[in-house]
């Protein structure tokens, strides 16, 4: 219905008028015509009451406007009620988790703005759905992977790291950061997702203020929005940020063990608590990951200080080989400073050399304490130490590289030693540095069967050994430091 007058040059369509307007055309057509009609027919049929035939004419006319108008009114109603209808049906649709249809109204009228701010809501609607199904498949996928990190053999920077990128991903932010204290109160800044080149894992914080120095004086989470006319604010936080901060506290047993991080949240100038208990949540699984690795440290502890114990009382049955362990511990020391290798290798190292005779507990004394040169027979089953001392370290998955150390440590350098026969640098360079530091060891040592060779003698030995029995260059930096 697109009829349209003309009203100061202006041509007006009935779609463009208001709904008030056509309730008020609605009234003309339904009341006011017909009943101008029936007024008029009131006042005509006294004057025409001798002509019948023209009084019917008339008042078939005036039957046809009244309906005619009627109908017209009834149109215009009908329009508006169909619409409301619709809108009222996508409500309750909506209202029930369907998405439904958007509302097309033709007229530009109060219902068409009412149909186009629904349609903006239902659309508004369906994107926060959408971003909060994606934010959920994230957070799922986040706690997913913790889990996983938590129930494998992964190290604990290796979950940090996983669950400060993931956070970063789901709250949308500009940086994550996990700070944990160690043995000495100190705290280091463990993982950091984000844009700042300068830091690190493993970075000491030093004089924490901000948000991190607030979360640990209250326990509780802290959330920073920066004011740029705050110069004291500025700089107290080595995490830098442009808008906000929010950090939780990492408790175990209301204990702090450090700090879980956000800064710069896109979109919005503040956390949301929504954000706040997802930190939380994650905080209290990386407080669980942190008293389980405790735990499990002071188990592994406890567990290598009673196999040192045990390879000590395995030492003591053979009296020509007291102190071998602690001497070969202080050479492969002196190689490792020598060599610039890295922390955990010469952890490995160390452990090696204390634990690296452990499966001698599984020989007979009448083959340790032989003070004649073993059989055939017997020194095969000599040979067997290094696999049972492997297989005694192999219950803690955290001493598989040690294991690994036991196992190799008489492998020889041209592929003639034992259990495996591995040759080069096939032999992990722990195993080859303990090896030459034991034989040095053991030659020096008066045995039942001949007497200890000199220190000279026995770098002349090593000499002839390097490049067949031993690594030439691990031969090299032994000699040099001995």
């Amino acid at each position: 219905m697109r009829t349209g007058k003309t009203f100061l040059n202006k041509k007006i369509s009935l779609e463009d008028i208001g709904l008030y307007d056509k309730m008020i055309f609605a009234f003309v057509f339904m009341f006011v015509i017909p009943m101008l009609l029936t007024l008029y027919l009131i006042f005509l049929a006294p004057r025409l009451i001798d002509n019948k035939d023209s009084l019917l004419t008339h008042i078939r006319i005036i039957i046809v406007w009244m309906t005619a108008c009627g109908l017209l009114g009834y149109l215009f109603i009908r329009r508006t009620i169909k619409t409301l209808v619709a809108i009222i049906k996508q409500a309750e649709e909506l209202s029930l988790g369907s998405n439904g249809q958007r509302i097309d109204v033709a007229w530009n009228d109060e219902l068409k703005a009412l149909a186009r701010s629904f349609n903006k809501i239902k659309s508004d609607l369906e994107t926060k759905i959408k971003e909060l199904q994606y934010s959920r498949s994230l957070t799922r996928e986040l706690f997913q992977r913790m889990g996983h990190a938590m129930t494998s053999s992964q190290k604990m920077e290796a979950l940090l790291n996983i669950i400060v990128h993931g956070m970063r991903k789901v709250l949308e932010t500009q940086s994550t950061f996990i700070a944990l204290y160690d043995n000495d109160n100190k705290l280091y800044l463990k993982a950091y997702a984000g844009s700042q080149k300068d830091l690190r894992g493993n970075m000491m914080l030093s004089d924490v203020k901000g948000a991190i120095g607030r979360t640990i004086l209250n326990l509780g989470p802290i959330i920073i929005k920066k004011n740029p006319a705050d110069k004291a604010e500025q700089g107290e936080d080595i995490i830098h940020y442009e808008t906000n901060i929010v950090c939780v506290p990492i408790l175990v047993k209301d204990k702090l063990k450090g700090v879980l991080g956000a800064t710069d949240k896109a979109g919005i100038q503040n956390v949301d608590k929504e954000d706040i208990f997802l930190l939380e949540n994650v905080a209290s699984q990386i407080a669980i990951c942190v008293e389980n690795m405790e735990l499990s440290k002071d188990i592994e502890e406890t567990y290598y200080n009673t196999l040192v114990m045990l390879a000590r009382i395995v030492e003591a049955r053979d009296p020509y080989s007291a102190g071998h362990l602690e001497r070969v511990s202080s050479y492969v020391e002196m190689v490792a400073e020598k060599l610039d290798i890295d922390d955990e290798t010469k952890k490995i190292l160390t452990g090696g050399a204390l634990l690296h005779d452990l499966g001698k507990v599984g020989i007979e004394d009448t083959i340790l304490k032989k003070e004649g040169v073993l059989t055939p027979q017997e020194y095969e089953m000599m040979k067997q130490h290094s696999i049972i001392g492997e297989n005694i370290l192999k219950p803690l998955r955290s001493m598989s590289k040690l294991s690994s150390v036991v196992r190799h440590h008489h492998e020889m350098y041209d592929g003639t030693g034992y259990p495996n026969g591995l040759k080069g640098e096939e032999i992990p360079l722990a195993a080859r540095i303990l090896t030459v530091a034991d034989i040095y060891d053991a030659i020096t040592t008066d045995r039942p069967y001949r007497k200890a060779m000199s220190r000279e003698e026995a770098i002349k030995t090593l000499i002839s050994y390097a490049g067949n029995k031993l690594d030439p260059k691990l031969v090299e930096i032994f000699t040099n430091v001995i």
